[in-house]
């Protein structure tokens, strides 16, 4: 499925349905016989509803065996390119399909008549909510179950005691010394020259930082 959206789309709406797909964007998936349909929350406050139906038959279908539509403004003007959201329902209903291979005969109408004509069609979709026979609305179970799966929570770190720090902290009453400024010491050299020349390169380098 996810090289079939590949296949029907652009790489721009491709790359944006796939990132709806993976960050939450997909709100319900409904699996029934000859057609999905998927919720998916675009830039607007109402989700955009994509339908993907398929004639019947087994296995992956192929492009030419599948019909998409789509709420969105986009679903006018695809130029032979299917939209992000409608991109968005093959990586979905490719995810559950993995996790539940019967679906996909689910989808496709596996065992359906044969001398039935109207079977290769499914009906459009009445967007209730009230689930129907043969319905899986398998993400939101998906979705529970991953919560029970989820690892759980890391320790709080541990933090290491200084020992020492009752002993250095300050005791009530007690007052610190008064340090006196240093002042600069004007040593004189040693006489050896080339002692004299690193001693003044080691005092002109040297860094004291008082903590």
């Amino acid at each position: 499925m996810k090289v079939l959206a590949a296949e029907m789309s652009d790489p721009t709406r491709h790359r944006r349905g796939k990132q709806y797909a993976s960050d939450g964007s997909v709100l319900d998936i409904i699996i029934d016989e000859g057609v999905v349909t998927c919720e998916i929350q675009g830039s607007r406050s109402m989700p955009y509803v994509a339908t993907v139906e398929v004639t019947r038959g087994s296995g992956m279908p192929l492009r030419r065996d599948i019909t998409c539509t789509c709420s969105c403004p986009d679903d006018d003007n695809w130029d032979g390119h299917a939209c992000k959201h409608v991109v968005a329902t093959l990586y979905t209903l490719s995810n559950e399909f993995l996790i539940e291979p019967a679906l996909l005969d689910v989808w496709r109408r596996q065992g359906a008549d044969d001398n039935d004509p109207s079977s290769d069609f499914a009906d459009p979709p009445d967007f209730d909510d009230t689930p129907t026979r043969g319905t899986r609305r398998h993400l939101s179970l998906v979705r529970d179950d991953e919560h029970d799966d989820e690892p759980p929570p890391a320790p709080p770190p541990h933090v290491v005691e200084d020992s020492l720090r009752p002993v250095l902290v300050l005791q009530p009453g007690t007052e610190l010394p008064e340090i006196p400024v240093l002042e600069r010491a004007d040593l004189r050299p040693p006489k050896d020259r080339d002692l004299a020349a690193v001693l003044r390169d080691a005092m002109q380098h040297m860094r004291v930082d008082w903590d």
